[in-house]
Parts: C-alpha cells; structure tokens; sequence
C-alpha cells in the first residue's frame, strides 16, 4: 500500500561572509521627541485696521504620547505691518500647548492635524492697550521622513489663529474683541535623541529548505491492498475482495490453484499443508461469515467418479480446517466434478486450471 508523507529537503545551502561587517541603522529616544523651528508668513483680519500680512517664527517641542498621538507646545513671535510709513509695528508673542494626529508613522510623508490653546501678548500703540489674551490655533500640516543621516525633516502647515485682544487701536469697531488671522509655515523637524547604531554581521549559515511530497511504500502483510496501520483483519483470504478495512467480503468466491491431492486420491500432499495453514489462520481472525468448500475436477475419467472424488477432496480440506480450529458449524463441504469447468479440458494446462477447490464465502445468516 502506498502513502503519502511530507519531507523537508534541504535544497539550497548559501554560506555569507568570510569577514564580519558592519552596517549602520538609527534608534530614537522612548518615547519619541522633537524640537519643530519654524519661519511664518501671516494673513491678518481685515478688523485690524493694519496691513494685510505679517511675519514670524516659531519653535515646538513634541513628544509622542500613543500611536499616533503627540502632545506638542509652541512659543511664537510675529510682528504685524502696521501698513502705514514710519510707524512702529505691533508685536505678538505666543505659548500654546495642544494635540496632534499623524495620519502615519512620521518615518516617511506623513500628514497631521493639529490643535492647541494658549496665551498671546499684544503689543501696541498706545503702549496702553497692551494686553495678555486668551489664543487658540488649529491647522493642517506634514512632515517628511529623513532627509538626511541626522534624521532632519521638513515640515510645512497651515493654520487658522484666534486672538482674543480687544484693543481700541488696531480695532475698526471699538469693542468688537477677537481676531481670525491665518498662518503658513514652513520650517524643520529635528528628532532629539536620535542616535545611529554600528550592528556587527557576522559570518552565518543559511539553509533554504521546500516541502516535497514523496511516495514510501507501507507494509502489506497479507497483500489484500491495505495498508497494515489501517488493516482490522489481518490474515485475509489471498485473492479475496475487502472493504476499506481490510476486511473479507461476503458473497464472493475464491478459487485455489495450488491445493493438491495424491493420484486418484483425496489425501492432501505435503506441501499443501502450509497453504491450508494461512487459509486457517485467516478463518479465524476473521469469524463473521460462513464457507463452503467446493471441489472441482478435470473431465478425466467419468462424471460419477469425478464428483465422488471432488466431494471427499472438498471434505478432506473441511476437516482439516477443523482440526486446526475452525469451527465446524461455519464450514461445509461439496463436489462439483467436472461440471463446471473454467479452462478447456483438451490440453494439459486446462485440465489444470479445472482441478481446483473454491471457497464460496456467505453470510452467516444464509
């Protein structure tokens, strides 16, 4: 019976280096950290009574705090155009802390939102309306993967700005309170705590292996077909039809060409014995079904000497199997002579082949 198994078969064997190597990578701090300077260009609200635009800078310290999270705090410096010649500038100055989300992983492009709330001065003429006011931003923006071994990024966002100065001065409407400016910013990411790292390569064996699927024969032992892991009757009838099991078939008839008698006779020759042995050994591992021994002769002599002669013949091997233990009560015993022949009785192999004793395998219940 054949099987199948999987093996795993070295099919490639690579050997690497004869030296050790070395190669760089980088590791950054936990959690991860940077410090963001940053140069503005501002589009200030119409209600300022100033010039359209201003200019700053900036400088934020973030620090990863999940995933994708990072609390970030600023400190922002803009001057205003006062928009009219010879005349001082306002001045702003700016502390927001706040959130932002990166929408991956800030080791390649990377987009984020961002939002902060804080404190701004105002500084004007008159000196008077100088005020600390309450100051919210929030913005679009992204940032690059590094650019250079030191792990510099670009970083570029815009966004909206709230002011909530209420000064006469720069105010058209005296009293209205509150400014929406807009901000663009473009500026540098500088990774703190990153370091760059010498890993040590060493010469190393590789295998590459693949499953192959290979035949291997299994053990047979009575040749019915199935293996002997899977065989539940062992010692079948050579020649006989089995279930998945291994187990003898009811209603089948097995012919054997090599149990012989003496001349004339119905004494069982000597080297007989061992094939009735295996046919009682396997009648006895396997008990749910009867037999009946038929015996068949050539056409030589007459028709009523033959079938006398195939009845003691198929008795002899019935009683042989009963002495060596199976049970009388399954076996029975007839002659069929020469009447049913399966090869033609003209030549000497045909006369041959119709001297034979058949085992008709039944139920038990017939």
């Amino acid at each position: 019976m054949k099987g199948r198994v999987h093996v795993s078969v070295a099919s490639c064997l690579c050997l690497f280096a004869g030296m050790a190597m070395a190669t760089d990578t980088h590791e950054e701090a936990d959690p991860r950290q940077y410090l963001s300077p940053m140069v503005s260009y501002l589009v200030l609200d119409e209600d300022r009574d100033l010039s359209t635009h201003g200019m700053g800078a900036s400088l934020a310290y973030g620090r990863q705090i999940a995933e994708r999270w990072w609390w970030e705090s600023e400190a922002a410096a803009y001057g205003l155009d006062s928009g009219i010649e010879n005349q001082t500038d306002f001045y702003q100055g700016a502390v927001t802390t706040g959130l932002l989300y990166a929408f991956g992983d800030r080791q390649s492009f990377t987009p984020f939102v961002v939002g902060a709330i804080g404190v701004i001065r105002d500084d004007v003429i008159p000196d008077d309306d100088d005020a600390y006011s309450f100051h919210a931003s929030v913005g679009l923006g992204a940032v690059t993967g590094p650019i250079f071994d030191n792990g510099l990024k670009l970083r570029a966002e815009g966004r909206y700005l709230y002011d909530d100065f209420d000064g006469t001065r720069i105010n058209a409407s005296e009293g209205q309170g509150g400014f929406n400016d807009w901000r663009i910013s473009l500026g540098l990411e500088i990774p703190l705590g990153y370091t760059r790292v010498k890993i040590e390569e060493k010469e190393k064996l590789v295998y590459k292996t693949r499953e192959v699927e290979v035949m291997i024969e299994e053990p047979d032992s009575d040749g019915d077909g199935i293996a002997d892991s899977r065989d539940e009757c062992p010692n079948t009838l050579k020649g006989g039809d089995v279930d998945g099991k291994g187990c003898l078939l009811v209603n089948q008839t097995i012919a054997f060409h090599n149990i012989g008698f003496e001349l004339d006779s119905d004494r069982i020759t000597a080297s007989t014995r061992p094939v009735l042995n295996r046919v009682t050994e396997s009648l006895r591992s396997q008990t749910n079904f009867n037999v009946e021994v038929v015996g068949h002769t050539d056409s030589t002599g007459s028709a009523e000497y033959n079938e006398t002669l195939s009845e003691t013949r198929a008795e002899a091997v019935r009683q042989y199997l009963i002495a060596h233990g199976v049970s009388s009560e399954r076996l029975r015993a007839s002659g069929a002579g020469e009447l049913d022949p399966i090869a033609s009785n003209e030549t000497a192999s045909g006369r041959a082949m119709n001297r034979r004793v058949e085992f008709r395998v039944t139920d038990q219940q017939e």
